[in-house]
């Protein structure tokens, strides 16, 4: 487990390559051993934030659209680098986002939504049709 120092806000982590690691920790971490995993690489090292969930309601109860966390990884050599960004969590799989990615996203999400609401009035047609043609009863009932 960890070793936390809350007043100069940094954490310990014990690696299999560099013994102890002193790191700064963002207070938005929640420095969970998953996060700061003991006896990991220090190239593995992450700070991650709760997640975010974006839910709707559905007939089935409430569903999670998508699912976000800002995440930070001090040591590794891979984009997005060192810095902070925020992973979305997008068809079974986490693609690291940078502040511009996130307004494409919102974009792009809002071009769905669009969408969704020209799906919404075709169904509108299609269910008044099909009230108009069956008398507003369902295929196979009693006229």
């Amino acid at each position: 487990m960890p070793d936390h120092d809350n007043s100069s806000r940094t954490v310990t982590v014990p690696t299999c390559d560099h013994g102890p690691v002193a790191v700064w920790e963002p207070d938005w971490c929640t420095g969970s051993e998953s996060e700061h995993q003991p006896g990991g690489y220090r190239v593995d090292i992450t700070h991650a934030s709760p997640d975010y969930e974006f839910t709707t309601s559905t007939s089935r109860g409430t569903a999670v659209v998508l699912r976000a966390c800002f995440e930070q990884r001090p040591f590794t050599e891979r984009p997005p680098g060192h810095v902070p960004f925020v992973n979305v969590e997008m068809d079974g799989d986490w693609h690291p986002h940078g502040s511009d990615d996130l307004r494409r996203l919102a974009d792009t999400l809002t071009a769905h939504a669009d969408e969704f609401r020209k799906l919404a009035d075709r169904l509108d047609g299609l269910t008044n049709a099909f009230d108009a043609i069956h008398g507003g009863h369902t295929c196979g009932g009693e006229p």
